[in-house]
């Protein structure tokens, strides 16, 4: 019998390939969901049953008061980082009604959510990581910084993505600091990129499984790649690192390692992920994280497999209105080669045959917001 599932996630288009992945393992979620375009994510037919609600804080509240209590607990999972993050906080109460992912005990998550904590971390653990300074905003930005650089949130929670940026020199850097959502934030070192390498997978009572990694080869200087070839993972030194890295943490769940392979051969640690990845329907071509967490998070330890549920070996993924974006819309790509690698390509994000509402509706969306824009536009 299939375990109950929750998803308590944003209206990005990764949210559909997290309810995606759980359906095709033969699951019906139930998603409660947060964002102006939340309803494109519970158009899949996949969903149970669901709420959009207009921010992150009234879903939690929903889920803290009003989510009934049921005998066998469901599983939740959280995408992206908000989510994660407002169920640490509150994982006294809502362990009560879920199972949840979890670092130990209530705010232990919230720590290793903490970017400077994480490359501290990586650094014990031998791994590469770029320099960086905690700045404020009226700190003084050092006479001798190197430029470019790269600047980060310290909690992904207190900014996010816009707190992300890629400054040539002082003044872009002065610039940017006006516009960064957190009051304290990194200013790193940009490594100029070879590749981007992730590893994926889940930590449960004492033991780590990571089958899989991607590789990255096409992306912006700005911006990640949307083009993913997984494979297998070798049990090498790197491997071994992410291991005792993630044993540290004291995690159990579903996670992943960004890094970056810069043009100087150095392997550089990013982050980790302390929650569902947002490759994880791309992923589940070869592997469904998703289902392996729901089969093992009930076995007592001594029940664990020695491995996972492997299907393929290698495969490919593409987020593709993204990467026509950067690849073709750029003239960086022919798009006639686009056009066959992407009917080549074994997943796609959004365009989904089994699952066409989502991508229907969220044109729908795009074409009423640019009319709308017009209007505005003429008046």
């Amino acid at each position: 019998m299939k375990e109950r599932v929750v998803v308590f996630c944003s209206d990005g288009y990764c949210s559909i390939g997290l309810i995606r992945a759980l359906g095709e393992a033969g699951y019906m979620p139930e998603c409660y969901c947060y964002g102006t375009d939340g309803r494109y994510v519970l158009a899949s037919r996949y969903v149970s049953k669901g709420i959009v609600f207009s921010t992150e804080i009234d879903a939690i509240n929903y889920l803290l008061n009003d989510y009934p209590v049921y005998e066998c607990k469901p599983v939740l999972f959280t995408f992206p980082d908000k989510p994660a993050y407002l169920v640490d906080v509150h994982q006294d109460a809502l362990k009560k009604k879920f199972i949840l992912m979890s670092a130990g005990e209530q705010g232990n998550l919230a720590y290793w959510m903490n970017k400077k904590t994480q490359m501290e971390l990586a650094q014990k653990h031998g791994f590469a990581i770029p320099w960086m300074i905690e700045m404020s905003k009226d700190d003084n930005i050092p006479e001798a910084m190197e430029y470019p650089v790269f600047t980060k949130s310290i909690r992904t929670v207190d900014g996010g993505k816009c707190d992300e940026s890629v400054c040539l020199n002082k003044e872009e850097l002065k610039a940017k600091i006006f516009t960064i959502a957190s009051e304290r934030y990194l200013v790193m070192q940009y490594i100029k990129k070879r590749q981007e390498i992730n590893y994926f997978g889940i930590s449960i009572k004492g033991k780590v499984y990571i089958d899989f990694h991607d590789e990255r080869n096409r992306f912006s200087d700005k911006g990640y790649g949307h083009y993913c070839i997984f494979m297998r993972c070798e049990h090498d030194d790197v491997y071994d690192r992410c291991v005792s890295m993630i044993l540290e943490t004291g995690y159990e769940g579903l996670f992943d390692l960004e890094f970056i392979l810069g043009e100087d051969g150095i392997l550089y640690f990013m982050e980790i992920n302390f929650r569902v990845d947002g490759e994880i329907y791309k992923l589940s071509k070869g592997i469904n994280l998703l289902d392996e967490w729901c089969k093992l998070v009930r076995r007592n330890k001594e029940e664990l497999p020695q491995s996972l549920s492997i299907k393929r070996d290698y495969f490919t993924g593409m987020t593709e209105v993204n990467d026509f974006r950067q690849s073709v819309l750029t003239g960086k790509m022919n798009p006639i080669k686009w056009f066959w690698e992407f009917c080549k390509t074994d997943t796609h994000m959004l365009v989904n045959l089994k699952d066409p509402i989502p991508a229907l509706v969220k044109l729908w969306y795009v074409i009423k917001r640019n009319i709308k824009k017009n209007k505005d536009l003429k008046q």
